[in-house]
């Protein structure tokens, strides 16, 4: 989970250059299509016995939940700081660790649900300075990611419940095919043809979100959702290096210490699990 959240953060630095001179739907549609491309290779050699959806409908489903908090997310991308973004998406843990509790049967420890309280502790530090003052993001784009946050935490728990029945890599490769041409009618509405950098950054998003995207489904198919979102909260860290890095956002002393109270977090709840007998 953490080689995800590390991915994620390169991610979205590359969708975050594009969503500022491309429409964002097409951005979601065409980031989806190259990475089910370079996925092809690996579906063919693999064979449709491996690959074949063993629930399609439930696969369906989930994909429209992960299509719509996509396009939230992405319209709201180009006005919010990328660690401002991952802050607020950090609520989905939360989301995530109920849903696994209530619908999936696990059993959440004590531990995990102090690691969660302590490490969005963290979150709120970072996000303080736009509690008590008025921030440069709108506040149009911070509700789209709020509301984001719940949408996408469904989907999500729906791609563990299907480890269950199908491999990671196939999971990943229909994702990419059916946000594809879910999101198509909407990237058409302003449509344009990328430039050659546009394609480039394009397709390194299609491999790096595929690659975050099996990383993620690997965890969730050996490990609790519980035990997997407890060290999500490390991936602001990797949001802050990457806005520093790309778009020279320096980080604010709220977002050190919060992201020190994070790492805290993080570092205490996987030495708890790495220790926890397993049955």
């Amino acid at each position: 989970m953490l080689a995800a959240g590390l991915l994620f953060a390169a991610l979205n630095a590359q969708q975050k250059v594009l969503t500022h001179d491309m429409y964002p739907p097409q951005v979601v549609c065409l980031r989806y299509l190259t990475g089910s491309i370079i996925l092809l290779p690996f579906a063919i050699h693999a064979g449709w016995a491996a690959y074949r959806p063993r629930r399609p409908g439930f696969m369906a489903v989930r994909s429209v939940f992960h299509a719509a908090g996509s396009m939230l997310w992405f319209i709201a991308l180009p006005f919010v700081g990328l660690a401002e973004t991952s802050a607020i998406g950090f609520t989905g843990p939360i989301y995530m660790m109920l849903g696994a509790s209530l619908f999936l049967g696990e059993r959440m420890y004590a531990a995990r649900w102090i690691a969660v309280l302590v490490a969005f502790a963290g979150v709120l530090i970072v996000l303080a300075p736009g509690l008590f003052a008025a921030g440069d993001s709108p506040a149009w784009a911070l509700l789209l990611l709020v509301l984001c946050s719940p949408i996408t935490s469904i989907s999500f728990l729906m791609s563990k419940v299907q480890t269950r029945v199908e491999r990671p890599d196939a999971i990943v490769f229909w994702l990419g095919l059916l946000m594809t041409v879910l999101s198509l009618p909407f990237a058409l509405i302003d449509w344009r043809w990328p430039t050659p950098v546009e394609w480039a950054l394009l397709t390194s998003c299609g491999l790096i979100g595929s690659a975050a995207h099996y990383c993620m489904t690997r965890a969730f198919r050996i490990a609790d959702v519980g035990a997997v979102q407890s060290v999500r909260f490390v991936d602001l860290l990797y949001a802050s290096l990457a806005g520093f890095l790309v778009f020279s956002h320096i980080p604010t002393v709220w977002t050190l210490a919060g992201g020190a109270v994070i790492c805290g977090a993080t570092v205490w709840i996987a030495r708890y699990e790495s220790r926890r007998p397993h049955a």
